[in-house]
């Protein structure tokens, strides 16, 4: 979510620079590629904690509702 804000906001800025500033739009552009890969492995390290947390929580709640003894 945080890397398509990201880019939304730098298209946007890309596209008020306009044509006539082709070396700015080119250091949007890469400045673009740089802050997803730069997000990328954070964001898929977050989202696989949260599935693990969930999993951890789902089981709990499992253990807890249907106690053996």
């Amino acid at each position: 979510m945080l890397s398509a804000l990201i880019l939304h906001l730098l298209l946007t800025l890309a596209a008020h620079l306009g044509g006539a500033d082709m070396a700015g739009v080119l250091a949007v552009a890469l400045g673009m590629v740089a802050v997803l890969l730069v997000l990328l492995p954070f964001a898929l390290l977050c989202v696989r904690r949260a599935q693990d947390a969930l999993a951890a929580g789902s089981e709990r709640r499992g253990r807890a509702a249907s106690p053996q003894g």
